[in-house]
């Protein structure tokens, strides 16, 4: 089947939070939070920066730290990621000043370490690590993102929680958590991330939780007290959850991502987004519709066909999560660095996250290839021609809301209330190497 015209799409979200002034936001909230009479002269403060390219979070973190210098304190930043970037030391460091943490924005230094310390077991006898730096330290302030996970599901998912339990114990906890598949993430995340933040030794002092609105943009920031940090978090998941940006369709027969990459989402595409995750046991769409379901699918979007263009420079190679897909680029798999994604897949021990797809010479070639094995979706709705077949182009999960959508996707979109187009349907435009150009962002 050849390519679809397509037409751009807009969806617009009724309630969009928006912090516009990270520094500001995170000043006053600081200053509510009364962090002067936590903070005394001289103490020596540790403050969490993850893998995620969140938006405001290095404002956020560099505010932080001025904020620990005006009550007197010395502050450092320290990697907080299980196995990322080889799960090195030096390769966090250089996956952080690729984030934009360089000396200049964080006027404080950066300590990597990669091997951390047992600290004591949780209430369901599991073992506790923390970075060795951090647990030297008279005090941590932890940040991160509250957000779904991409591999499981539970009350708290992505968040402080997990920043405590996998980030902080480096790859140690990494590795001792996904060894027990989904049950460890379920149920070791909120016991570890509980003891190490009621630990008198550790002084975990705040947390600093972010949660992005609809639009990959920064909604809403709270400062939450280190000990209330297990009670405050579900709600705050609550609140992160109702703010997740949903695709607009139920059911895709070929699905075009133009990147993907680790500052993205923790699997280069977010699992939650294309109803595809890569785990034994977890509830997952496609195997519902294979074994003959035609439910709603609680949500989760049933795609015939995914593919993922290329990978972004920031991920350094991590090419994790691409097993979720069907069909890469050349370009993107000579972007990976097999070493540092096997390293994250093993860790995580779902090894359908690190297959490699087939890979297509050319942007082009795998979008034609696509259209001509689409197959999966005649059982629910019958075969497809140019009219009606369904294809959907985003730039990436991080969707922002807008699309190029075939007339067949536009035909079902019509019916709902919120999707604007914008111009008439147009052909993929492609440059000489045969590289997309189209982009529903532009």
């Amino acid at each position: 089947m050849q390519i679809p015209k397509m037409i751009k799409a807009v969806q617009h979200y009724k309630e969009v939070p928006r912090v516009t002034d990270p520094r500001g936001e995170i000043k006053k909230k600081m200053a509510q939070f009364g962090l002067q009479d936590k903070v005394k002269p001289g103490m020596r403060i540790a403050i969490t920066a993850g893998s995620r390219g969140v938006d405001g979070m290095v404002d956020v973190i560099a505010q932080i730290v001025q904020e620990v210098k005006d009550c007197g304190g010395d502050p450092f930043v320290f990697p907080s990621m299980g196995s990322h970037a080889g799960a090195t030391s030096e390769g966090q460091l250089q996956m952080l000043r690729g984030l934009g943490y360089t000396d200049e924005v964080l006027k404080c230094p950066i300590l990597s370490e990669i091997e951390p310390v047992y600290v004591g077991e949780s209430e369901i006898g599991t073992p506790c690590y923390v970075d060795k730096n951090a647990y030297e330290a008279d005090g941590v302030i932890v940040v991160n993102r509250i957000k779904k996970h991409t591999d499981h599901n539970n009350k708290t998912e992505s968040g402080l929680l997990k920043m405590m339990t996998i980030g902080m114990g480096k790859r140690v906890m990494a590795s001792y958590v996904h060894s027990l598949g989904v049950w460890g993430l379920t149920n070791i995340i909120p016991a570890n991330g509980k003891f190490v933040c009621r630990n008198p030794e550790i002084n975990v002092i705040c947390g600093v939780a972010l949660l992005e609105n609809q639009e990959d943009k920064l909604g809403y920031l709270e400062v939450v007290n280190g000990y209330d940090i297990p009670d405050r978090e579900p709600e705050l998941f609550k609140m992160a959850d109702h703010l997740f940006p949903h695709l607009p369709f139920k059911t895709c027969d070929f699905l075009i991502i133009r990147r993907g990459g680790k500052e993205i989402s923790g699997t280069g595409v977010d699992c939650n987004m294309i109803g595809r995750y890569g785990v034994w046991g977890l509830y997952e769409p496609e195997k519902l519709f294979a074994a003959g379901e035609n439910e709603d699918f609680r949500g989760d979007p049933l795609i015939d066909k995914i593919a993922l263009l290329d990978l972004t420079e920031k991920s350094h190679g991590n090419a994790i999560g691409v097993g979720q897909v069907d069909i890469i680029t050349k370009k993107y798999y000579d972007k990976i660095n097999f070493n540092d994604t096997y390293t994250n897949g093993l860790t995580t021990t779902f090894l359908q996250k690190i297959k490699i797809p087939y890979p297509a010479p050319t942007d082009k070639a795998a979008i034609e290839l696509g259209m001509n094995c689409l197959n999966g979706l005649i059982r629910l709705e019958g075969r497809k021609d140019i009219d009606t077949v369904k294809v959907c182009v985003i730039d990436s999960t991080l969707h922002e809301g807008k699309f190029l959508v075939s007339k067949g996707l536009a035909e079902e979109l019509k019916k709902r209330d919120d999707i604007e187009f914008i111009g008439d349907y147009e052909d993929l435009v492609f440059d000489e190497n045969d590289n997309l150009l189209s982009n529903p962002l532009n």
